[in-house]
């Protein structure tokens, strides 16, 4: 049992991550569904993405994502991103599907972990032929999303590698924290935060997540440019509030905790059990 907090937080990441190499798995689901589709659609490209390839997966919490460029001319011309999603439903009619809460995907159900949401998107390449982005559908709104997730993938690479592996660990850590508390950011929006604050090298794991939810809750007082577009347009300005609450709570508790640790009296149990307010029952009890 844990009498000190950086043990703590080893086997609170433990607690929490989705270890191993789940590729080959995820890969040869990608390969059955872009099978199905081949079938009545010309695929142009097909890759999975989401955070099991990225390495930023939470245990039990994590599903496959698979990207599918579709043929623009064949299947995308004239169609509203509704109108697509259903064309790839109709195509996995022998699939329990659904579409995913944020209206970009439709999910395809297995009975064993993980499910897949599969992402129709049309291809958009420069006069070189390089490939500029991908538009994402949204039919919550009916519009297109410009997206370029191999470049967000590269960039969490190249993060890790500058700022060491606990890069990675603290994403899935704050991933964690939002799920528990009401789950108001989206994946996407946390690893860009995290990109923007987590900086240099992050070897004290617990000072670096009170900075990060100090520096992150300044990014999320307005709108924050990534890339492509706003990474936080999906907030409501009430639901934009109640992650400002969340964030407060968040950024005192973690400062308490942290001075805990490495003020006069190194108080580690008194520490660990703000910690444990902070992320919930997966975080262990000290002793």
């Amino acid at each position: 049992m844990p009498y000190t907090v950086a043990f703590s937080f080893d086997t609170f990441y433990d607690n929490i991550n989705l270890g191993g190499n789940h590729r080959s798995a995820a890969n040869g689901r990608r390969d059955d569904i872009v099978a199905t589709l081949e079938k009545s659609s010309q695929i142009v490209e097909a890759f999975s993405t989401g955070s099991i390839p990225k390495y930023t997966a939470l245990k039990n919490h994590a599903d496959l994502d698979v990207m599918v460029a579709l043929h623009y001319g064949k299947h995308i011309k004239d169609k509203t991103p509704t109108q697509v999603l259903q064309d790839v439903r109709d195509a996995l009619g022998e699939w329990r599907t659904g579409v995913r809460r944020n209206g970009q995907a439709v999910t395809l159900h297995y009975k064993t972990w993980p499910n897949v949401d599969i992402v129709p998107v049309s291809r958009v390449v420069n006069d070189d032929g390089s490939i500029s982005h991908y538009n994402v559908p949204d039919s919550n709104t009916d519009t297109w999303i410009k997206s370029k997730p191999k470049t967000l993938a590269a960039t969490i690479g190249s993060k890790s590698s500058e700022c060491n592996h606990n890069f990675r660990r603290i994403i899935k850590m704050i991933k964690h924290w939002n799920r528990i508390h009401s789950d108001y950011l989206r994946s996407y929006h946390i690893e860009v935060l995290a990109i923007k604050v987590l900086n240099g090298n992050l070897d004290d794991t617990t000072w670096e997540v009170f900075k990060f939810f100090d520096n992150a809750r300044k990014l999320l007082e307005g709108p924050h440019w990534y890339v492509t577009g706003f990474s936080d347009d999906y907030l409501s300005w009430s639901d934009r509030q109640e992650v400002l609450k969340r964030f407060d709570t968040a950024i005192s508790k973690s400062r308490d905790a942290w001075l805990k640790t490495y003020g006069t009296n190194s108080d580690h149990k008194g520490a660990i059990e703000i910690w444990k307010q902070i992320f919930g029952t997966e975080f262990p009890s000290y002793g």
